[in-house]
Formats: structure tokens, C-alpha cells, sequence
């Protein structure tokens, strides 16, 4: 028997994490697709180096998985970009 903590605590954990759906996946590959175009043009047509990319993307992951941690539940603005 679950008490009412450990149910609680659980469903709010859950509440951070998306419902996995067909969209879930036409997002996740977009993203992937858009990372590596995006990873390229910094690199190569901008001629930043892989370095200098590396960062700029480190960086702006950071950012949004901080948003996404520190948020009290889910929200698809934090999670996707």
C-alpha cells in the first residue's frame, strides 16, 4: 500500500516528463536534424571551429536543462528547444 507522500512524489516527478505520442517523436527528430544543421553552419559556414561551436551549443544546453530542472513541472517551452 502507497501512502500519500511517496504517491505525491512520484506524480510530481512524472508531471516533468512528456507524454511519449507520435508528435514526441517527429519533435525528437527535428531537433536531432536541426542540431546537427545548426552544429554545421556554426562550424563550417561560419567558420567558428568545432571548439568555439561546441561551446555555444554546451552552453545553450545548460541553460535550458537548468530552466527545465529548476521548474516545478512541465513545460514544453524548457523541453524542447
Amino acid at each position: 500500500m502507497r501512502n500519500k507522500r511517496t504517491t505525491g512524489v512520484r506524480n510530481d516527478l512524472l508531471s516533468k516528463v512528456p507524454q511519449v505520442t507520435i508528435a514526441f517523436w517527429v519533435i525528437k527528430i527535428l531537433a536531432t536534424t536541426l542540431g546537427e544543421t545548426g552544429g554545421d553552419a556554426l562550424s563550417m559556414t561560419l567558420q567558428l571551429g568545432y571548439l568555439v561551436s561546441t561551446m555555444i551549443f554546451l552552453g545553450f544546453f545548460i541553460v535550458t536543462l537548468a530552466a527545465q530542472v529548476s521548474s516545478k513541472r512541465y513545460h514544453p517551452a524548457f523541453y524542447w528547444p
